[in-house]
């Protein structure tokens, strides 16, 4: 009989980088969990709850009679020790339906990829997975094998409390162009109350030898989804993937058809602008240094390239200005800028996703781990934004879901990033199940990047069904099923028929043309009233070692810091807007909260490098 303990609670309490209010929680211990036998159940720890914990290794944990008053949106927290990687990745099973995978981040800072160290340590308490929907009285809870080797101490279910949004109203490109504003607008307008339908592109050509490009109406995963349905997807995915490494220098004219490739990708974007829709680019940015011929040599395992030896030492604080991999990075950035120019001269804004994937480690730019990238993507936004002047980009950060990977530096910085984006392919054996709304993700991210930026499925093979995201209030922006296989098999036509015929889905058909589309005024203080005016609030940023607090009135204000295992690092008490010093800050992220009168007027997500 699984045992089940009551245990009253009164705190404030942010894990994985979500803050919500706990009032009461239920537990039940992991030793009483239905455990295979490649599991170790009941090893006995003082230190445990019950005086012991769960070695889950290759097994799965089945708790049964996860009893809940109501059938609604409840949050699953664990008491758990991780220290046998940066992050284990399992998968979440509710009353027999797949919910895709669950985060285990490390633990306490234990884990030592050099002692290569393995074991328990002290647990720690943190959410795992938001807004999961349970049924009223008895529920199912497995966690089976993905990566496997975790030891879990107990789960908790609190009910969910949500936390509005409130977006950023402004690009963090200066002075960007009225028509990338436009588009940021529209993005911001549709937010969670629709979402945008969007596919790969993989052929962008004809096959007819002369290097032309198609047609949306013949471009093959356009195509495949306007027959199924009828309509067109509003976003197009597009790629620099042959734009540099050594393809398109081929001699001989061996070479030619990389170079038509990436034109006929430029006249699709430009193509797509003019009939109203969105294009979105990514970079599967071949070695700089041309050293593989390889076709994969963005891949990590096919090339030699080192993103370590474009820096002047490996605390990765400056880049090495003379070495060849910076001179070939830039050469890189600078062509690509070229192509992003012919758009920009056209007046056409793109989504812009360079870099993604990069926590991932299977592409040469993540591979060296997250400082050197991080430094990577704001080289790229430098020299596109400040020195080629580009004002057509709108910058979108590709996440994993750990809160620690962002403590670890990954993530570039809010000043860099537009829109926060994710990209989701579930294990092969559940992708043709896995039409879920993935609102636990969305959540998760929420809880990492707080409530200011735009998320979106950046990539993904099955499409979440529109009715799985309304019901769950998933507010992803886009979806963008990728090519080939994951538009025409993963979908099928059926589903393809029933999605983009959901009143949820924005088509291209639904798009206003952006020649009709107006831009409004817009407040950075805050958001428009009805009368006209701005709702000022507080605000917070982090510059260097300084804390940045902008008031628009001379109040007393109360401030707290907060880590995302929610505990309050530090606070301070100003009258009107200061600079407040964080000496002794540990880098990471965190939440600062900023009170007036007593009462919560404004909540940040922060970045302390």
């Amino acid at each position: 009989m699984l045992s089940k303990i009551m245990k009253t609670v009164s705190a404030i309490i942010a894990a994985a980088g979500t803050v919500v209010c706990v009032t009461a929680a239920d537990r039940y211990e992991a030793q009483d969990a239905i455990v295979n036998e490649s599991a170790t159940p009941r090893v006995a720890l003082t230190s445990a709850s019950g005086g012991y914990y769960v070695q889950m290794r290759e097994g799965e944990l089945n708790f049964t009679n996860v009893t809940v008053p109501a059938a609604d949106f409840y949050t699953i927290w664990a008491s758990y020790s991780q220290t046998c990687d940066s992050r284990k990745l399992q998968n979440l099973v509710i009353n027999g339906t797949p919910q895709g995978e669950i985060n285990f981040p490390a633990t306490n800072n234990d884990y030592n990829v050099a002692a290569e160290t393995c074991g328990p340590m002290a647990f720690e308490r943190r959410s795992v997975a938001s807004k999961i929907k349970l049924n009223a009285g008895a529920n199912t809870i497995r966690i089976t094998k993905g990566w496997g080797w975790v030891d879990l101490d107990y789960i908790e279910i609190t009910p969910f409390e949500d936390e509005p949004f409130d977006l950023k109203t402004t690009l963090v490109t200066p002075n960007a162009s009225d028509n990338a504003k436009k588009m940021f607008q529209f993005l911001r307008e549709k937010f969670q109350k629709k979402v945008i339908s969007g596919v790969m592109t993989s052929t962008v050509m004809r096959n007819t030898g002369g290097y032309e490009p198609n047609s949306i109406d013949d471009q093959m995963e356009m195509s495949h989804v306007k027959t199924a349905s009828g309509k067109f997807p509003a976003m197009m995915g597009l790629d620099f993937i042959h734009g540099t490494g050594e393809q398109p220098n081929r001699p001989g004219g061996a070479g030619d058809w990389f170079v038509g490739y990436n034109n006929a990708t430029i006249a699709l974007a430009e193509e797509f602008f003019n009939k109203g829709g969105i294009p979105i680019y990514c970079w599967h940015w071949r070695d700089p240094l041309r050293n593989s011929t390889n076709d994969g040599s963005f891949y990590t395992q096919h090339t030699t390239f080192d993103l370590t030896k474009a820096f002047t030492d490996n605390t990765y604080d400056r880049f090495n200005e003379s070495s060849p991999e910076y001179i070939a990075m830039l050469n890189d950035i600078d062509e690509v800028a070229g192509f992003l120019k012919r758009l920009a001269d056209k007046d056409i804004p793109v989504l812009w996703r360079p870099v993604h994937e990069a926590a991932g480690g299977w592409f040469w730019w993540g591979a060296k781990g997250p400082k050197p990238l991080a430094q990577l993507w704001r080289l790229i936004f430098d020299r596109m934004v400040n020195h080629h002047k580009l004002n057509n980009l709108i910058w979108v950060w590709t996440t994993e879901e750990s809160g620690p990977d962002m403590d670890g530096g990954w993530y570039p910085g809010d000043e860099y990033t537009d829109i926060i984006g994710r990209d989701w392919y579930p294990p092969e054996d559940q992708t043709r199940k896995m039409h879920g709304s993935l609102v636990k993700n969305f959540e998760n991210i929420k809880g990492i990047f707080g409530t200011d930026k735009i998320i979106a499925l950046a990539e993904n093979g099955p499409v979440p069904h529109p009715d799985s995201l309304v019901n769950d209030g998933a507010y992803w922006s886009w979806f963008m099923a990728w090519d080939r296989h994951f538009t025409t098999q993963v979908n099928t036509q059926a589903e393809w028929s029933y999605i983009m015929n959901h009143d949820y889905v924005i088509t291209l058909e639904d798009m206003p043309g952006w020649a009709n589309y107006g831009l409004v005024s817009v407040f950075t203080g805050g958001a428009k009233t009805t009368s006209g005016t701005a709702v000022r609030t507080p605000a917070a940023v982090v510059r260097g070692k300084t804390l940045r607090v902008t008031s628009f009135d001379n109040s007393d204000l109360r401030i707290r810091m907060i880590n995302v295992q929610g505990r309050t690092v530090r606070t301070f008490k100003t009258k009107g807007s200061a600079d407040l010093p964080l000496k002794n800050i540990p880098a990471g992220r965190y939440f600062v909260e900023i009170k007036k009168s007593g009462k919560k007027v404004s909540t940040s997500a922060v970045t302390v490098k």
